[in-house]
This record gives C-alpha cells, sequence and structure tokens, in this order.
C-alpha cells in the first residue's frame, strides 16, 4: 500500500536495520520507504536523535542498502521511538529498489 502526503509516496513494508548515531548500533524495522526517506520503528528510546552522524545497513533478503541519514523527525512509541529518516545521496541501487517496489506494487493494484 502507498502513503500518498505532500512529499514522495511512502511504501509499507517490512525491512530489517542496523541503525548507528555515531556513539552506538542499534536493530530496527523499517516499516515505509521512498527513494529518498523510510520510517523506522522499534529503535530504543537512548538512541542519540541530535548525533551529528548517523548511518544504516538495511536488509531485506539478499540485498543490504548502505546509507548516511539525517533524522526529520522522532515520536515516542513506549518503549521505542518512531523515527523518520531522509536519506542523503541515496544510491542508484535503492532507487531502483524502490522502483521495483512501486512497480510490483501498481501491478498489484491493477490485477483483478
Amino acid at each position: 500500500m502507498t502513503i500518498h502526503n505532500s512529499r514522495e509516496p511512502r511504501t509499507e513494508i517490512t525491512m530489517y536495520a542496523d541503525i548507528s548515531d555515531s556513539k552506538r548500533t542499534f536493530k530496527g524495522v523499517v516499516v515505509n520507504v521512498s527513494r529518498e526517506g523510510l520510517k523506522v520503528s522499534e529503535i530504543p528510546v537512548k538512541f542519540d536523535f541530535y548525533s551529528k552522524k548517523y548511518t544504516a545497513v538495511i536488509s531485506d533478503k539478499d540485498k543490504n542498502f548502505k546509507f548516511h541519514l539525517k533524522p526529520r523527525w522522532s515520536k515516542l512509541d513506549s518503549p521505542y521511538k518512531e523515527i523518520g529518516f531522509q536519506i542523503i545521496s541515496p544510491p542508484l541501487e535503492w532507487i531502483r529498489f524502490i522502483n521495483d517496489l512501486v512497480g510490483e506494487e501498481r501491478t498489484m493494484e491493477t490485477s483483478p
């Protein structure tokens, strides 16, 4: 299902993430994605939202994507945080992956 808002459409997905706030690395669950961003849930509350540098490795089956991120918003979802990230300079492999996801989704929406 694509989530539409004033920004680029988001596609719901379940992927796993290892996200670093420059001091520690945390596990999280990616719940929606776009070409330039992602929403991650189940991040421990001790994640530093105000760090200067963030990196992530996102895994889906046999694919791994490595990014530099910038947090855009955070919401407490006890005992975890939910965080929206902007992907800094998304790699071409990620853009192709999202384009494929969106194409598959459109096919499913038009199928009887």
